[in-house]
């Protein structure tokens, strides 16, 4: 029996009881290998998303540290193929997800399907 992948979770916090209300949370799901960081700097952030290669980071609204200054960081990481961040808006409850991830377009069909609405 094939063993499915576990998926790395990056908590990106301030040290707050919701960063590891959070971590918690995840710790129980299977598959997921989880941990977490309080934003120091970017060289902190980047050196240890280096050492872990997360697919996912969790970010927290408000946090210095943004989903366009992620992308531009790890732009030039070699086998960087998938990589998930999610922003939590704390005051709404809400969450967003950015997602970057190689997407092979041969024909011009194909690279207009990207245009299209992503179905719900």
């Amino acid at each position: 029996m094939e063993k499915k992948p576990v998926n790395r979770v990056l908590i990106v916090g301030n040290g707050s009881l919701f960063d590891e209300g959070l971590k918690s949370l995840l710790l129980n799901r299977t598959r997921l290998e989880v941990s977490s960081t309080t934003y120091i700097d970017e060289s902190v952030f980047l050196q240890q998303f280096l050492d872990e290669r997360p697919e996912v980071i969790v970010l927290f609204e408000g946090s210095p540290l943004t989903v366009s200054r992620i992308l531009e960081l790890v732009r030039d990481i070699p086998d960087l193929a998938i990589l998930r961040i999610i922003t939590v808006l704390a005051n709404t409850s809400a969450v967003e997800l950015y997602e970057r991830q190689p997407i092979a377009a041969a024909r011009s069909d194909d690279l207009l399907m990207l245009f299209q609405p992503a179905s719900v």
